[in-house]
């Protein structure tokens, strides 16, 4: 019996330690973002929605009529709840609440609905103040504060209907050029919107900034395209304030003579190298006019038969373009603003008339720097390429271009600074690192200015029919006094006259030329030029001295042989062939 006792003692341990009950796991639910309210206002009763996420069958109830929950119940997992208004209009802000249930689990949030708010003020909108004329605009009153409900109609007045009318749904006409005030008139309050009426188009100068899409989608029309391509089918301006951005447009088609005019900021940048061009075979764009307070950026970009002028109030920079097949009465580039103008790293090719050309009265500061200048002038006028006017206190600066000419097309020069007006000021010019060939002449100065023309390649500019008119390497002019020029370090060959110095004979005045000082002081030059084959009718010109100032031309390599005094006065043309002339100081010449 004890033994038994014992066995069943065991069983029953082991039946007890089987049965042993599993815990049971919570119900769960939770409202995604716990979100606790959703609230509509007068100006917001579009259905919302939320999400649920529960661990078993759930349903929900809402304390009120006026406000639905779809779905009303649903299995366990995710499920999104959609929150509308059965009942949109409300006099007084409403809350009704929602419950959700899972099993032992509850979650909830409220539901208010807003009241509209009392109309404090009204405001009129609308995409211009300044339109063209024929023009129309929709205006649109908007109330504050937000929410608020206008209960009777809106009216609306022009102060001058001569000017520009407005209908009573709010549709201005633009009647002649001039300035008007539109009126809206609601519920007791009024508000006014100024607009200007213009012959073309011109943004609002209130400190916007637009691309080519936006302009598109302005009333007036100037603007047509799309996907990077656009069109602009009328004169247009950039008002003062404003910018005008090229960032992503890929081709710009200008219409028949069209200009756009920039009072404003251009910045054309793309990424990409973006086209600027005439619409079609026929079009003849006018330019892009940069004027008053204009200026900017211009990177990236290839015009077509579309010019600058520059006579704008803020600097400009164009680099990294190419400005080409220019037919219109202009340079592809034109200068006449007293602001630093930079042109860097771009090509200017195949224009009618120069590459780059400054008005004769108006100082205009340049840094021009590693271009690339070829057939430009090809009409055969007496237009250099490079045709630049000095800076008055501001610096010229022609730094490591390459200007080629068309070689058989005579009167086509290569680089010219001038001051024919007799400007003012400093005039400092540097004429520096260039590579001319196949021109009319390679460089010439006229005027008052103080000049360094240093390391240039000048090769075969001798493009000229008749030698007394041109054919220059380097062409020096100044008959009046006050120019100054310092010349070292240049390659001079293939011309038919090396240097020409020309000034006032009988006046006794004409430029300060110094070639080469070997004397210790302010006007020491170790000269360094070279001159090789320049000539015309059998006699080598390398220096032609018309001028009755004294030239010193010390330390350079002449067209001789044995470079010596004697070898070297025949090819320098001064005092001793005509006593009125100044004398050319040649010795020493280079080691």
């Amino acid at each position: 019996m004890k033994k038994a006792l014992i066995i069943a003692g065991l069983f029953g341990l082991v039946f007890s330690t089987g049965c042993k009950q599993t815990e049971e796991k919570e119900d769960s639910l939770s409202i995604e973002g716990n979100v606790k309210e959703v609230r509509f206002t007068p100006g917001n009763t579009e259905p919302q929605t939320l999400t649920i996420t529960s661990s078993t069958e759930w349903h929900l109830s809402v304390s009120q009529t006026w406000v639905s929950v779809t779905p009303e119940a649903g299995e366990a997992g995710e499920a999104t709840l959609t929150v509308a208004l059965e009942e949109e209009e409300c006099a007084e802000t409403r809350t009704a609440s929602v419950t959700i249930t899972a099993g032992t689990a509850q979650a909830s949030f409220n539901v208010v609905q807003e009241a509209p708010a009392d109309p404090e003020s009204i405001e009129i909108v609308a995409a211009q103040r300044r339109l063209v004329v024929g023009q129309t605009l929709p205006l649109t009153v908007t109330v504050a504060p937000q929410g608020a409900v206008l209960e009777g109609p809106v009216e609306y007045s022009s102060s001058d209907e001569s000017v520009a009318s407005v209908d009573q749904e709010g549709v201005v006409t633009a009647v002649a050029v001039g300035e008007a005030v539109i009126k809206a008139v609601a519920d007791g309050m009024e508000a006014e919107y100024p607009v200007e009426v213009t012959e073309e188009f011109t943004t609002d100068g209130l400190g916007v900034e637009y691309t080519f899409e936006m302009l598109r989608d302005l009333p007036a029309g100037i603007v047509s395209g799309e996907n990077g391509t656009y069109t602009v089918n009328a004169s247009m301006t950039l008002a003062d304030g404003d910018r005008l951005v090229m960032d992503g447009t890929s081709t710009l088609l200008i219409a028949d003579g069209v200009r756009i005019t920039v009072l404003g900021t251009l910045n054309f940048t793309p990424s990409e190298q973006a086209v600027i061009q005439p619409v079609d075979a026929t079009a003849e764009p006018d330019y892009l006019y940069f004027t008053e307070t204009g200026g900017g950026t211009l990177s990236n970009v290839k015009l077509v038969c579309f010019p600058i002028r520059n006579f704008g109030g803020q600097p400009l920079t164009i680099e990294n373009c190419e400005l080409s097949g220019v037919v219109q009465n202009y340079a592809a580039i034109n200068l006449g603003s007293e602001v630093l103008t930079t042109v860097r790293n771009c090509t200017i090719k195949d224009n009618v008339r120069e590459g780059i050309s400054g008005g004769a009265n108006i100082p205009s500061p340049l840094l021009f720097e590693n271009n690339h200048l070829e057939n430009n002038s090809y009409d055969s006028r007496n237009r250099p390429q490079i045709n630049v006017t000095v800076g008055g206190a501001g610096t010229v600066e022609i730094i490591g271009n390459t200007v080629v000419g068309p070689f058989e097309t005579t009167m086509n020069g290569g680089i010219a600074v001038a001051n024919m007006m007799g400007i003012s000021g400093t005039n400092k010019v540097l004429i520096e690192g260039n590579d001319v060939r196949g021109c009319r002449y390679g460089i010439t100065t006229n005027g008052t200015m103080d000049v360094r023309i240093i390391d240039n390649v000048l090769v075969d500019n001798k493009y000229e029919s008749n030698a007394m008119n041109g054919g220059s390497g380097v062409s020096i002019y100044n008959s009046n006094g006050g120019q100054k020029v310092y010349m070292s370090g240049n390659h001079i060959e293939g011309h038919l006259w090396g240097i020409t110095n020309i000034g006032n004979v009988s006046g006794g005045t004409g430029p300060e030329l110094n070639l080469g000082n070997l004397t210790e002081g302010d006007d020491y030059n170790p000269g360094g030029n070279v001159f090789i084959n320049n000539g015309n009718g059998g006699v080598l010109y390398d220096l032609y001295n018309n001028s009755p100032l004294t030239v010193y031309a010390q330390g350079n390599t002449w067209n001789v042989e044995v470079q010596d005094e004697e070898s070297i006065e025949k090819v320098i043309f001064h005092k001793k062939d005509n006593p009125s002339l100044g004398e050319v100081i040649f010795m020493p010449p280079a080691e």
